[in-house]
């Protein structure tokens, strides 16, 4: 699927992805640092607690290009370098009455650190919280959170790419995370896909509020969550490998459209696997490893994808070579 292999990461990128077993102390240019496992994680870092296949931690770190600050604003953590910002919330839902006014309020904060920080741009927001499938019907906790999203958006805020993730576990903590830039992307959407932001009523009150890609003038490509939906319909329910080859396809059409409307190659540099079995993982990783570069740096890490039926779904970041 990708006959050459990706270039290095250029280490004057605005903002630089990695996946380690440790998280080493705090260097001037980190932005952030994630840790993936139900394990006691180091100091500094932002836990997300999806299990691994196999146990243990993983650290997702994220680097700037320059001397980074960091303060606090509109309830989140923020670090920033004068080329992005990353900011992170973490909401105890039962303070807001539920997954939708936590929602709502997250939003509303987002939309508020936009307009003063200097970074008005967003590229990128990821949504991690417990029980996602859980509910029936528009009662369903991811609708809820749709719900609550759509009502918290300012009415001027450009859709940017997202993620929303179910953590497997019962509900507590919604976690935000948003990067911000102060030079403006590309919303993209999926030639074989519905825009999200156009659902039909079937899946719920609220459409989900997102682009597929958000192209960035500096040569990356921050891809949202991905799944294996034609238009806007699941395919292959239950069946993770064919899952798999379909949201392959799915990330060919958008890489495709992306690279026509830049006229640059792009290979894809991190990604991510979130898998709602583990009984699946040794299939995905075998799959994985043919349909990605093998100097992609991937990880594989347990949850519950936003449709009961899909088994798995995946994040990229691709950059231009």
């Amino acid at each position: 699927m990708f006959p050459a292999p990706s270039r290095a990461v250029d280490p004057a990128l605005p903002i630089r992805f990695s996946y380690s077993s440790q998280c080493p102390a705090v260097d001037d240019q980190r932005l952030a640092a994630f840790a993936y496992g139900t394990e006691p994680v180091a100091e500094g870092a932002v836990h997300v607690p999806m299990a691994l296949p196999h146990g243990g931690t993983r650290y997702e770190l994220w680097h700037g290009s320059g001397p980074v600050t960091r303060h606090s604003a509109h309830g989140a953590h923020i670090a920033e370098d004068g080329r992005v910002l990353v900011a992170s919330w973490q909401f105890d839902e039962a303070a807001y009455g539920g997954i939708e006014a936590a929602a709502e309020y997250a939003y509303r904060g987002i939309g508020a650190l936009l307009a003063d920080s200097g970074y008005p741009h967003p590229v990128k927001v990821w949504h991690y919280f417990g029980a996602i499938n859980q509910g029936a019907g528009d009662a369903e906790r991811y609708r809820r959170f749709c719900v609550g999203r759509t009502r918290g958006i300012p009415a001027q805020l450009p859709l940017p790419a997202a993620t929303a993730i179910g953590v497997q576990a019962e509900p507590s903590t919604l976690t935000v995370i948003l990067i911000a830039a102060k030079e403006p992307g590309q919303r993209l959407e999926n030639p074989r896909q519905v825009p999200a932001y156009e659902y039909p009523r079937d899946y719920g009150p609220a459409s989900p509020s997102f682009a597929r890609a958000m192209a960035m003038p500096w040569g990356q490509l921050f891809v949202s969550g991905t799944a294996a939906i034609i238009g806007h319909e699941s395919c292959h329910p239950e069946n993770a490998g064919a899952q798999l080859r379909e949201l392959a396809l799915n990330l060919d059409a958008l890489v495709a459209r992306a690279e026509s409307h830049s006229g640059q190659r792009l290979m894809p540099t991190v990604l991510k696997i979130f898998l709602r079995r583990a009984e699946d993982y040794a299939t995905i990783d075998a799959l994985s490893a043919q349909l990605f570069p093998a100097d992609c740096s991937r990880i594989i890490v347990l949850a519950d994808i936003c449709r009961a039926e899909l088994q798995v779904e995946v994040e990229a970041v691709y950059q231009a070579v």
